[in-house]
């Protein structure tokens, strides 16, 4: 009960939360018609391995990737029409774009010093489907703080998966999602 009530909360504070978020961390788009925004940090948790054999350290440059949700409204809102395509089924196209995108970045030398790319994201399937090693996350209050900002905004774009959650008790799961910037140029560099 109470994590519907905060639930309701974060929902009515989204634009507000977004709108801080965004300035205060740096997120920006990696394009202008992008699914993804980039956030360029340094790494503050634990070491992380990767399987292909990368290593990112505490103090290590890397690049956080976020959902684009000014991008993500607007494409919703333009294919909400009757006889338009649902755009909800290209998803992972619009992610292959940005990701061969975010590889052409890269290999033109933006981003020098990101060693790897991560995110946390409740997409943790259609991300490992991507390439991304899926990992999951502690069970700390930054962890459910995340899992409800992520709630509320798989809400808030009601869409057919927020639905299906929307009607289930079972929360939202959130996993981190990590791809070395080799494994990236190798995987999306045919593209290019």
């Amino acid at each position: 009960m109470m994590t519907r009530f905060l639930e309701a909360i974060v929902r009515l504070l989204l634009p507000i939360i977004n709108r801080v978020y965004v300035a205060v961390l740096g997120i920006k788009p990696l394009h202008h018609d992008s699914i993804i925004c980039v956030e360029v940090r340094r790494h503050k948790g634990s070491p992380v391995r990767l399987k292909d054999g990368c290593e990112v350290n505490p103090g290590d440059e890397v690049i956080k990737l976020h959902l684009n949700n000014a991008w993500i409204a607007r494409k919703w809102r333009r294919n909400s029409a009757p006889g338009t395509r649902d755009f909800r089924r290209g998803l992972i196209y619009y992610f292959k774009e940005s990701l061969e995108l975010l590889a052409r970045e890269l290999a033109d030398g933006k981003y020098r010093g990101a060693v790897a790319i991560y995110g946390w994201t409740a997409f943790h399937t259609q991300a490992g489907r991507l390439g991304f090693q899926v990992m999951d996350l502690p069970d700390s209050l930054r962890t459910k703080l995340a899992r409800l900002h992520i709630t509320a905004l798989l809400r808030d774009h009601q869409t057919s998966w927020s639905k299906k959650r929307g009607s289930s008790r079972k929360p939202v799961t959130v996993k981190a999602i990590w791809v070395s910037r080799a494994q990236l140029l190798r995987m999306y560099s045919l593209a290019l």
